[in-house]
Parts: structure tokens; C-alpha cells; sequence
């Protein structure tokens, strides 16, 4: 099992102290973070888009070059490209060319976000956002793979003998893993011959399985010859004891989630009512992976244990906590990476294109 780490670069107050750091010592934090990932272990980064909020990271790959110099091996994505808001040829010419500049090493992460009024700012209509990640999605991966392409679509203006430039390593493209919380949404990306990724906060446990299950047999039934793949990622916090850890969550997970979740359901967030999965940090079905480094290895067992996946992603900077917390956090997670991967899951089949 591969392990990545994962950013959404919020910038939110400290809500202990009120306290917020400027946006540039903000974007330090999350240089610092990402630079930490190769030679802590982590196989893959991810950073995080997001437009007209307190989430700073609006184009992933700047960042991803930036680190694409710093490394040489880890995997350098986006989590996720917000593909409605993009022309499909700009994104295979960036995500192409930072294939080109890391030596095959760019993959791409797809959803559709989760703040409806981006769609109104880009000038777009929200509810055909499936419509238009579909239709630049089978163009993304045509033109990765195809020269000469004449193409027409509903969204952007018409191809007529088009070659993308520059052509990307990876064969046959960079792998492209889709956002997914429901079946047909997977099963969407399982006849595409795509990747997944889930994310546990909104995603409702008991749901894993017959998803992953979905995703696995469409992709067989549609014969692709390369394997499926699954991400899952999750906020995790490490501390020294479990209850340090629950301690620490009781002040910096609720707010922020309120917050999120006030986004996507456009109400002030002070009227959130959490879900359970997201606020009972000692339960073993809490979205939250979090505890001491002993229990945090066991709780991505159990996950792995409902649905095996072929990555898991630790996102844990994020709230306004203290950043060297936050970095402990981390430090502590990667001294039991070893045993995260020795807990199995299908490490050994062929990435998905």
C-alpha cells in the first residue's frame, strides 16, 4: 500500500487564541509540509484547489513545480483539479508539462468541489457540473493519448487537427483518479478506466464497501488491461497518548468542519449540525483517523479491513492549529509508516491510467 500526504491549504484563525497567520507565512507552512513528504517516506503528495474562499491553494500546479525540483521519486498531484472550471486543454498542457519537468511523476485527482458559488463566479451552471467533468475528462485523456484530434463538445470550442504539447511521460497518460461519495460516480470512472479517491469526512462508512465493490466490477466488466485503483484520504491526528490526540481534536476539528460544511450546504456555520462519524473521536467509525501512533496503525487497519485500498492519504494541516502540532502530528505519522504498509492492501497490482 502506497501512503501520500495531502494539503487543502485552508487558512483559517487559531480558534483557541483567534490568532491567523498572514498568507505568506501560511504558504510557508504548507511549503514546509510538502517538503517533508520524500524524505520522511510518503510515496505521493497532493495538493488541494480551491477559488474565492480562505483555502489559499487555487492552482496546484505551481506548487507542484515548485516541489517537482526539491524531489526526484514521490508523486507530485493535484487533490483535486476542479476540472468544471478548466478548459481540458489548458490542464493536459500544465499537467502534461509537469510530467515532462518531474520525469513521469504528475498524476491528477478530478471533482467538481464543494462551493457552489464557485460555478456562479466562472459564469457556469452549477447543475450541468457532471456533464461538463465528463465531457473534459474523455477529452483530457484524449488528448494525452491521441495526436491529431478532431473533436466537439458542448463546453469549449471545437478541435480541428490538434496535437497537444508537450507530450507527457507517463504511458499511457498521467493517471487520473476521480472524486467519488457515490456508486454511480465510481462506477462512471470504472468504465473510463480511471482511478478513484475517496475522502472519509464526507463520505458515510458503511457506504465503503458496496462503492469500492461497484467500482471493482465495473472496471472488470468493461476488460481494461491495467488494474483499478483506490485512494482513500482522511484528517488524521497523531499525538503521544490517544487522549491528547481526542483532547487536541475537541478544540480544532468541529469548527473547522462547521466551516466546511457551512460552504457546501450555504447556511452560516454556527447552524451545522456535524454528523456524529466526524465529532465522536474515540469511536472506531469516526471519519477522523486519530490517536496515539499505535491506534492510529490499527484504525487504518480497520478501514482496510472494510474495503482494501491502494493508497491512503493523511491530511492534517488544517484549522488553524499550531503548526508545530500540526508537524508532530506528522513527524509521529511517519515514524509508523512501515507499519501502515505492512498492513497489506493491493500494493502490487499496476497503477491505473
Amino acid at each position: 500500500m502506497e501512503i501520500g500526504l495531502l494539503t487543502l491549504g485552508d487558512h483559517r484563525a487559531d480558534p483557541a487564541t483567534g490568532k491567523q497567520s498572514s498568507q505568506a507565512e501560511r504558504h510557508a507552512e504548507i511549503l514546509e509540509y510538502l517538503d517533508f513528504a520524500e524524505p520522511a517516506g510518503f510515496d505521493a503528495v497532493f495538493v488541494g484547489e480551491h477559488h474565492f474562499s480562505d483555502f489559499l491553494t487555487s492552482s496546484p500546479p505551481v506548487f507542484l513545480a515548485w516541489l517537482a525540483g526539491r524531489t526526484s521519486t514521490i508523486t507530485l498531484g493535484s487533490g483535486v483539479t476542479l476540472l468544471p472550471h478548466h478548459d481540458a486543454v489548458k490542464l493536459a498542457e500544465d499537467f502534461g508539462t509537469l510530467d515532462v519537468v518531474s520525469g513521469g511523476r504528475a498524476e491528477m485527482w478530478v471533482g467538481r468541489g464543494v462551493e457552489p458559488y464557485a460555478y456562479a463566479y466562472f459564469g457556469q451552471d452549477e447543475s450541468r457540473a457532471v456533464e461538463m467533468q465528463q465531457e473534459g475528462l474523455e477529452l483530457l485523456v484524449k488528448l494525452w493519448t491521441e495526436p491529431n484530434i478532431t473533436w466537439s463538445g458542448e463546453f469549449r470550442p471545437p478541435l480541428n487537427g490538434v496535437t497537444l504539447q508537450p507530450r507527457p511521460v507517463q504511458i499511457p497518460h498521467p493517471p487520473i483518479k476521480v472524486a467519488v461519495s457515490r456508486r454511480e460516480s465510481a462506477v462512471a470512472a470504472a468504465k473510463l478506466g480511471l482511478g478513484i479517491a475517496i475522502t472519509m469526512l464526507s463520505f458515510d462508512r458503511k457506504n465503503l464497501r458496496p462503492v469500492v465493490d461497484a467500482y471493482r466490477q465495473a472496471f472488470a466488466d468493461a476488460g481494461h488491461v491495467h488494474a483499478p485503483w483506490v485512494d482513500l484520504n482522511a484528517h488524521v491526528h497523531v499525538a503521544p497518548t490517544s487522549q491528547e490526540a481526542r483532547d487536541h481534536l475537541g478544540i480544532y476539528q468541529a469548527p473547522f468542519q462547521r466551516w466546511v460544511f457551512g460552504k457546501k450546504l450555504g447556511i452560516p456555520a454556527d447552524e451545522v449540525d456535524l454528523p456524529e462519524r466526524i465529532t465522536d473521536f474515540e469511536s472506531p467509525e469516526c471519519a477522523v483517523v486519530n490517536g496515539s501512533p499505535a491506534e492510529v496503525v490499527d484504525r487504518i487497519g480497520a478501514l482496510l479491513e472494510l474495503s482494501d485500498f491502494d493508497r491512503f492519504s493523511y491530511q492534517g494541516d488544517y484549522g488553524g492549529q499550531p503548526w508545530p502540532i500540526a508537524m508532530r502530528s506528522l513527524e509521529l505519522f511517519a515514524g509508523v509508516m512501515g507499519d501502515v504498509r505492512g498492513l497489506g492492501g493491493p500494493a502490487d497490482r499496476e497503477d491505473a491510467s
